[in-house]
Formats: C-alpha cells, structure tokens, sequence
C-alpha cells in the first residue's frame, strides 16, 4: 500500500506591506511552500510592489526603520537567505509574480520598471482570486 498523496493545494500570498522584513518572510514561506511542491502565487500591492522594482528592493525599510542593505548583511553573515538568493529559489521553483495593475497605477510605475527575473505578470484581483479558489491564502 502506497503513503497517501499530499495536498497540491495552491498557495497564494498577497505582499502588500512596504516593510523588508514582511516581504522577506512572505517569500520565505513562499520558497518553502514551493520547495515541498505546493504551486505558489505572489501577489504584490500597495507598498510592497516598489520590492518589484528594479533597484526597488534596496530603497525599502524595515518597520523599525533600518536600511535594507543592514538587513541582507546581516542575514548572510548569519547564513541566512537575502531577497536575491530567495528571488532566485523562487523563479528557479516557477513561483508565479503578479504585479497588481492598481498598484503599478497609484505608484507611477510601468512594466518596464519591473525586474525581469523572476518574469513579473500583471494583472488583478479577480484574475488572482479566480486562480488561487480552493488553495490557502497568506497576507504580508
């Protein structure tokens, strides 16, 4: 007798705070989830969407205001995974990125200041929402 077969239940995690460390552990859990095979949707808005950016993810903050570049030093001292090796995992892993269009609007942004690895999709709410039924929700 075969060992049951695990859930393949999607995952979608909505980004929305502009806070390193909230995004960090968003694609954390991310990265974890899709290691051990579950399919995972990143869904990024609001203030969160400037980590998309190309340079974006090195203007944040953390909540108690420290500087991004502190926080990744810190982290690979620690031999810990910064936002590049996780942003690699994950396109590595076929995560999918969605840029909120409203967000991308309120912002001032276009697709051309998006990165480019991992591939960024833009879209909306009920394209996300649509998709991730059925699967677990996560917001950061």
């Amino acid at each position: 007798m075969s060992a049951p077969r695990r859930s393949r239940r999607p995952m979608t995690l909505m980004v929305i705070s502009p806070f390193a460390e909230r995004i960090h552990m968003a694609l954390m859990t991310g990265a974890t989830a899709a290691a051990i095979g579950l399919p995972v949707t990143f869904f990024f808005s609001k203030g969160a969407i400037h980590a998309l950016r190309k340079g974006g993810w090195e203007t944040l903050t953390t909540s108690d205001g420290r500087k991004v570049p502190d926080m990744d030093n810190a982290q690979d001292e620690k031999g810990l995974a910064d936002f590049s090796v996780l942003i690699d995992a994950l396109a590595a892993l076929e995560a999918r990125f969605v840029a909120c269009e409203n967000a991308m609007t309120e912002e001032g942004l276009t697709a051309d200041d998006l990165i480019t690895r991992p591939a960024i999709e833009l879209s909306g709410l009920a394209d996300i929402i649509e998709k991730g039924h059925g699967g677990d929700w996560l917001t950061f």
